[in-house]
């Protein structure tokens, strides 16, 4: 992976942190971390497949917190924490090891 495709997955991270500390909103996190997905170049099918498969949970659990047509009470602090930290690990991860890229 070249450094510049690196440094935005581990900007993942930091954004992560930042939701976390409550200096962004969970909608801003899910557009920021698939941009930053999209931005990296990063192209493996292992890698992507892992990425969109945790980025989807996180996408549906905000949705289900700020959309009208959500059921009352169906948002889930687990679900949400568990999406959460696989896309915090996956980032660490990934921009540690060589990856493909597009």
């Amino acid at each position: 992976m070249e450094e510049h495709g690196r440094a935005l997955i581990k900007q993942m991270v930091e954004r992560i942190d930042l939701y976390r500390e409550g200096g962004l909103s969970l909608p801003k996190l899910v557009a920021d971390l698939r941009g930053l997905f999209d931005a990296s170049g990063l192209r493996g099918w292992a890698e992507s497949d892992a990425f969109y498969d945790l980025w989807v949970d996180l996408d549906s659990e905000s949705d289900i917190r700020t959309e009208t047509w959500a059921p009352p009470d169906s948002a889930d602090d687990a679900r949400l924490a568990a999406a959460l930290d696989g896309l915090r690990a996956w980032a660490t991860t990934t921009a540690s090891k060589d990856v493909p890229q597009g």
